[in-house]
């Protein structure tokens, strides 16, 4: 058996199995009120977002569908509490992931729109796990899926195929509006529907969830930014670390837990990714760090 710890701050008390893959109904609630149904952006806010699409060498998305996404994430605040305290979770682990692969770390917000940051997250169309992969682009990643283990679900090795699937994007179409784009609904609508010119000039071609992408994500960064001032109270409890085991055979999931004293419950919380009873070797078994 090998040890190696991992700054992994995960603890689950009871995940749900799948969220909804949708952007949230329209709110005003916790923003200086213009007119009925709108709100601006403060000056903190606009240069905040100049900023990020600097950063990001894009161009600014349109404020108005910007307003409109950020209004309507806030509609169901309750929703967005929980989306951010997982994201609280993961983040630690996704950036230094991100920033190995020379990657933007504001990425890491990705699986908000992606996931709810659930790892559990099945869409209709079959894409799981936090990044949201389809089976066949899992798989050109080198993620595993089969009947012991489903590693879109693995938070550490999702993010690293995840960090290579944008990488590669970004190289093929040369900036981030055409990756995202192509992130959301494939580099081969991408390369049809643009001919890889301008998002903006090409994006009424895409599908609408993919030319509202951009916007979306900028509507997340704001948030995530600053998620006191628009209503969502995100707690600061302590919450311990786990390390991350990998062992050199086939084990049993009661052999785990016997051993190392966990509740099958928690474990299979921190190990959405293990599908039965039993453990190939080469696969990450998450445990409390304790």
């Amino acid at each position: 058996m090998r040890v190696v710890f991992s700054a992994l701050l995960i603890f689950f008390a009871g995940c749900t199995p799948a969220v909804r893959q949708a952007v949230l109904p329209k709110s005003s609630n916790d923003i200086y009120i213009v007119k009925e149904g709108s709100f601006y952006f403060t000056p903190e806010e606009e240069k905040f977002i100049v900023k990020e699409a600097k950063h990001l060498g894009i161009r600014v998305p349109d404020r108005k569908e910007i307003k409109k996404f950020l209004e309507a994430y806030l509609k169901n605040k309750r929703y967005l509490r929980d989306v951010f305290e997982r994201a609280k979770l993961y983040i630690p682990v996704i950036k230094p992931i991100l920033k190995e692969y020379g990657l933007p770390e504001e990425l890491a917000y990705l699986p908000v729109i992606e996931s709810g940051f659930n790892p559990f997250a099945r869409s209709p169309s079959g894409a799981v796990g936090l990044w949201q992969f389809m089976p066949s682009t899992a798989k050109k990643y080198g993620l595993k899926i089969n009947k012991f283990v489903d590693e879109r679900k693995d938070v550490i090795k999702s993010t690293h195929a995840a960090a290579r699937y944008l990488k590669d994007l970004y190289e093929e179409f040369g900036n981030w509006e055409l990756a995202l784009a192509a992130y959301n609904c494939g580099e081969g609508c991408v390369r049809r529907r643009t001919k890889g010119k301008s998002f903006w000039e090409k994006k009424k071609n895409l599908p609408p969830q993919t030319r509202r992408y951009v916007p979306a994500f900028f509507a997340i960064l704001l948030i995530a930014r600053d998620a006191e001032r628009y209503g969502i109270n995100v707690s600061e409890d302590y919450t311990e670390g786990v390390q991350s085991t990998e062992f050199d055979k086939m084990v049993t999931v009661e052999d785990v837990i016997t051993e190392f004293n966990i509740d099958e419950g928690l474990f299979r919380d921190l190990n959405p990714h293990i599908k039965g009873d039993f453990i190939p070797p080469g696969t990450f078994v998450y445990l409390p760090k304790e």
